[in-house]
């Protein structure tokens, strides 16, 4: 575990892809990740906050625009995991694409997505 910034990054391994996780605090309903915490080739990392009690996949994508998935089963509120494919609930099978979608079954509804916003050296998810 290394320090970055306010934050605190480590790696998780899921299914053979490799996923930083940026621990950060948030602040006004807003949290900030440090644009660097994406490593060159890296299109994904989990931001975990103590305030939230799910963490969120960031996603940056090919545009240069970022989007930030909040990973809680919308089916029972169960936590997701991640692969480079999408989102799975080992609770009951519901699986979800990187846009939030769902694949499988039983989930019904989409994934919740926070707002984003980049300004000169951080990415900002709006929790609020």
């Amino acid at each position: 575990v290394f320090a970055l910034g306010l934050g605190m990054s480590s790696v998780i391994s899921s299914c053979g892809t490799a996923i930083n996780i940026y621990k950060v605090n948030q602040d006004s309903n807003q949290l900030k990740i440090p644009i660097a915490s994406f490593t060159p080739g890296q299109k994904m990392i989990i931001v975990r906050s103590a305030e939230l009690q799910y963490d969120i996949l960031l996603l940056k994508l090919d545009n240069a625009d970022y989007r930030a998935i909040y990973m809680r089963c919308t089916h029972r509120d169960n936590p997701l995991t991640v692969n480079d494919k999408g989102m799975y609930c080992s609770e009951h099978g519901s699986a979800f694409d990187l846009q939030g979608n769902v694949t499988r079954e039983p989930a019904l509804q989409p994934l919740k997505k926070f707002k984003t916003a980049v300004d000169s050296e951080n990415l900002l998810i709006f929790t609020g």
